[in-house]
């Protein structure tokens, strides 16, 4: 019998599927597109189902218009994953699933719709290398991969020190993918766009017979669409992606790999605010294969479940190289060193002088762009603040104009004082590019480059300066956390990190465990190859627990002892915690609205759920709207989300004039 409706969800604020009289006609199938009527528009939407009635009068509902085109539907398993990453994060899944698609499949077709398609067909992924000389694996890289289990869905947790041989465990995890399904697909997600063109590249050499793909947000709309066609065709075998390739139409997937599972970066800050790693998971459940998250420092979360044994955890504690060793560590204590007006120690230049001396490269590590985070007048206290947002504006020499790094605004740096009319205007504390001034001062004869936003904002220009770094082109590499992230420099023999005691004063309970792994990660970056690393920390804190692990490079430690903190606590992972986040004009209609949402949640007397009071957003106003939030936390992750459910419905029903959203399982609290 022809189902008479047709259920639809479409890229709307609807939180169920639309309902469309069926056009049997068209024999269209669950996973395919098709385009309806949506209002005035017309809108391409996915079938998720069909069904002999309807909550709608019949007469109100329109017919769909039909197809897009004869390509495969989407899997039952996508559309399972989508649908639970919908509900987990509190989004429609219209909104979760079509915004996925890359805009070729997400709009309506144009007339050469099918010759586009085969345009894109030709796209060739398969690049043909030279077989190389596969590298002599250590006891700990095979004991990995004799003990992975890779016939079922399993979560596992590869801990290994930097330079340990993680990427080469993937590879031969991936060949032997390969060795039981040549056709099967693999998922390898990395949480930096810098990462993926020498991953892809290493991963291509590694299979030349097999088609190797990535997936960025940098990349063009035409490669975004070849790339996802080809996934969803079956023809490419790799994919390389960064944190929206989680929801990647791959029919044959049989494996998927977490690099450097810690990273922030898998968190969706804006729109649906989803983790990456998290739905990967819920992902390789679904299709029931295993899945491997990676990490020198993995992510507190992550480790407590290793621990308590939910993930099977796997250790590398040797570097991969032979006769590499991690590198020496070495405490400067700032306050005594320092040289007035410079960012960089008397020690720490007489070490630099030396490396150079012996030809060999440099990383310096500042994570803070531009020249000077803000800039003052002597006369009157007046400083450089951002009229949209409760935050300072940057000075940036480059382009002489003070910039604010959450909206965009920007100006030219005034002559005078716009308070006072005082010429004394200085900028105060350092960014990189005013370290890099004061680099070239010291090195005139050094080749000096900057890695960080300002400087690699044109596609490709990272990858050249990460080039030159490999060719031994440049002495002295700057940069900001872009170059802690899993790069390989077999030349770098000295690090040296800058300015990392603020963070240690921060209010967030997660600072601690970020700024332990991103230096971890960055002093990983120095003795990869055969010459000896040293790494040079300025502070003013040496006596800090946290400096005592990193000197040691001890994270077993270091996690443990904050885990028991936050357990006494009862912070995440031993909790669970939701942000309702509100934005309006004023703050003070904001916290009043939040304060009536937290009496409609308090009037639920849900048991094992806490509500706090609401306050500003650390940064309070961006763009001339001011931010709210209110935190709720829940004695589990079931708890929160049973809570939500009932929660969130009348939540949304008092949104008003503010708009109102969800982030479950924040990272900024």
């Amino acid at each position: 019998m022809d189902q008479k409706i047709i259920k639809v969800i479409v890229d709307t604020p609807l939180w169920e599927p639309l309902d469309y009289l069926n056009v049997p006609a068209e024999n269209l199938k669950v996973g395919e597109r098709c385009l309806v009527p949506v209002g005035r528009r017309t809108c391409v939407g996915i079938v998720v189902g069909f069904s002999q009635t309807s909550s709608f009068p019949q007469d109100r509902l329109k017919k769909i218009i039909g197809r897009i085109d004869r390509l495969s539907p989407l899997s039952s398993n996508w559309l399972r994953f989508t649908k639970f990453a919908s509900k987990y994060y509190l989004s429609p899944w219209g909104e979760t699933a079509v915004p996925s698609l890359p805009k070729f499949f997400r709009r309506p077709p144009g007339q050469r719709h099918d010759s586009s398609l085969n345009r894109l067909r030709k796209t060739n992924f398969v690049l043909s290398a030279p077989d190389q000389e596969l590298p002599v694996l250590n006891e700990e890289q095979k004991y990995v991969l004799d003990n992975f289990v890779q016939s079922k869905f399993g979560v596992s947790l590869l801990y290994g020190i930097t330079g340990s041989g993680k990427t080469e465990v993937y590879l031969r995890l991936i060949q032997k993918v390969f060795d039981k399904d040549p056709e099967a697909q693999i998922l390898l997600m990395v949480p930096e766009i810098n990462l993926t063109p020498q991953l892809v590249e290493r991963v291509a050499k590694r299979f030349p017979n097999h088609a190797v793909g990535s997936w960025n947000s940098k990349m063009s709309e035409g490669e975004k669409a070849a790339t996802w066609l080809a996934a969803h065709e079956g023809r490419l075998n790799i994919l390389v992606g960064t944190r929206l390739s989680v929801f990647a139409s791959l029919p044959k997937l049989s494996m998927i790999l977490i690099d450097e599972e810690h990273d922030s970066s898998y968190k969706a800050l804006e729109g649906v605010r989803y983790s990456s790693r998290d739905l990967a998971i819920k992902r390789a459940q679904i299709e029931n294969i295993p899945i491997l998250l990676g990490s020198a420092t993995p992510s507190f979360e992550s480790f407590q479940r290793a621990l308590s044994g939910d993930y099977q955890l796997f250790k590398m504690t040797k570097r991969a190289v032979q006769d590499a060793h991690l590198p020496e560590l070495e405490l400067i204590d700032i306050s005594k060193d320092r040289v007035k007006g410079a960012a960089l120690g008397a020690q720490v230049r007489d070490e630099i002088t030396k490396t150079l001396e012996k030809k060999e490269q440099v990383l310096i590590f500042l994570n803070r762009r531009g020249y000077a985070p803000v800039v003052t007048c002597n006369s009157c206290g007046w400083v450089s603040t951002c009229p949209h947002c409760s935050t300072f504006a940057v000075y940036h020499k480059t382009t002489g104009n003070l910039t604010c790094h959450y909206c965009g605004w920007t100006t030219p740096l005034p002559r005078h004082c716009p308070k006072c009319g005082s010429v004394e205007i200085v900028p105060l504390g350092r960014g990189t590019q005013r370290v890099e001034e004061e680099i070239k001062e010291l090195w005139p004869d050094a080749n000096v480059m900057r890695l960080d936003q300002d400087s690699t904002r044109r596609k490709g220009s990272a990858q050249e300066v990460l080039e030159s770094v490999h060719q031994g082109k440049v002495d002295i590499l700057l940069g900001t956390q872009i170059v802690a992230k899993g790069h390989d420099f077999k030349k770098v023999s000295l690090v040296v990190i800058l300015n990392s005691d603020p963070v240690l004063l921060s209010p967030d309970f997660r600072a601690r465990e970020r700024l332990f792994s991103v230096l971890m990660q960055v002093s990983g970056r120095a003795g990869r190859g055969e010459i000896p690393g040293k790494v040079l920390l300025q502070t003013q804190y040496t006596q800090d627990p946290l400096f005592h692990h990193l000197s040691r490079q001890n994270y077993s430690d270091f996690a443990t002892e904050e885990l028991n903190s936050r357990e006494k606590t009862r912070l995440p992972p031993f909790t669970a915690q939701a942000l309702v986040i509100a934005e309006g004009k004023k703050i003070n209609e904001v916290l009043k609205y939040l304060d009536e949402v937290k009496q409609a949640a308090l009037s639920l007397q849900y048991p094992g759920i806490h509500i706090y009071s609401p306050i500003p957003q650390s940064i309070m106003r961006i763009q001339d709207i001011e931010r709210g939030q209110l935190l709720l936390e829940a004695d589990s992750k079931k708890v929160m989300q049973e809570f939500l459910a009932v929660f969130a419905p009348i939540l949304f029903e008092k949104m008003n004039r503010f708009n109102v959203y969800i982030d479950v399982d924040p990272l900024n609290c």
